[in-house]
């Protein structure tokens, strides 16, 4: 077996397997790559200030974002006569983004301070860790979304919205907001924070033995993403994957979802094969 003990690659010379570190620790551990990917930013991903395990050594970083700093926001948010709480929890029940089935105690957070002052925290979680977040602007600010700074740390396009490894399909839409509006409406979804999959991203759908639909909007920037996964599909050697555009009266999934849209049943209805009858199918229209 070769470790290039630089960059994390390897190869087996016996199975012919080969990968990276996060799949070498998939292999030996016994996971998928989500999770094998997940363990490691929660060992070496100090952003709320939790402290990785005495017996795995990282370099300190600065801490971006303060726990303190954080408010829960969640449905007894609405009783709560502070603004700026009020401010964003009528954004994400405006948005129908809370689930009233099974109530979390902090679904959402509001930051307080720093460099996310004043938005809202949409948190990754995985077994109830959070290991990466999308801060949203309330105010109109820009850029509308900040995610974590990159230096040292994980960037956007390493990870993809928390999602069920066991279904046997997942809608992978733009952003975690339509994200979480298709898993309410129980269609398995996640995010590649953008219309465009990364190498990273893409390693760890290829991990995912269920059908893959590519669930874009339906602008230039969602066909661009759709063509660029499908260059990055072959590169990996994946299988051929489905396309489901939100439904055509809306800009977004989450619109839908606002509307009362059945998402379920629309995706179940309109999930095309991405070949060449579906391209001409497309360009005919």
């Amino acid at each position: 077996m070769s470790i290039n003990t630089d960059t994390g690659l390897w190869q087996c010379f016996k199975t012919g397997k080969k990968g990276n570190f996060i799949g070498l620790y998939a292999e030996v551990e016994g996971l998928t790559y989500l999770k094998a990917q997940t363990d490691l930013i929660i060992k070496n991903f100090d952003f709320l200030g939790v402290e990785p395990p005495a017996k795995i050594k990282v370099e300190k970083r600065k801490v971006e974002i303060d726990p303190e700093s954080l408010i829960p926001i969640n449905i007894e948010s609405a009783y709560d006569e502070d603004p700026h709480i009020q401010k964003a929890w009528s954004f994400m029940f405006g948005r129908k983004l809370f689930n009233e089935e099974e109530m979390e105690d902090s679904p959402y957070y509001l930051c307080t301070e720093g460099r996310f002052n004043g938005r809202l925290i949409i948190p990754f979680k995985k077994d109830g860790k959070i290991y990466y977040f999308q801060a949203r602007a309330l105010d109109g600010e820009e850029p509308k979304y900040l995610n974590p700074a990159s230096e040292g740390a994980v960037k956007s396009s390493d990870v993809v919205y928390p999602f069920n490894e066991e279904e046997d399909y997942v809608v992978v839409c733009e952003g975690p907001l339509d994200a979480i509006s298709l898993q309410l409406q129980g269609v398995n979804a996640t995010c590649t924070i953008g219309s465009s999959c990364s190498r990273m991203q893409g390693e760890i759908l290829k991990g995912f033995n269920g059908r893959i639909i590519l669930g874009y909007d339906n602008d230039e920037a969602g066909q661009k993403g759709i063509t660029r996964f499908e260059w990055l599909r072959k590169e990996l050697r994946m299988d051929p994957f489905c396309v489901c555009y939100p439904p055509p009266k809306y800009k977004d999934w989450n619109e839908a979802h606002q509307e009362g849209f059945d998402i379920k049943s629309w995706v179940e209805e309109n999930s095309a094969t991405y070949d060449f009858e579906f391209l001409i199918t497309c360009s005919l229209k």
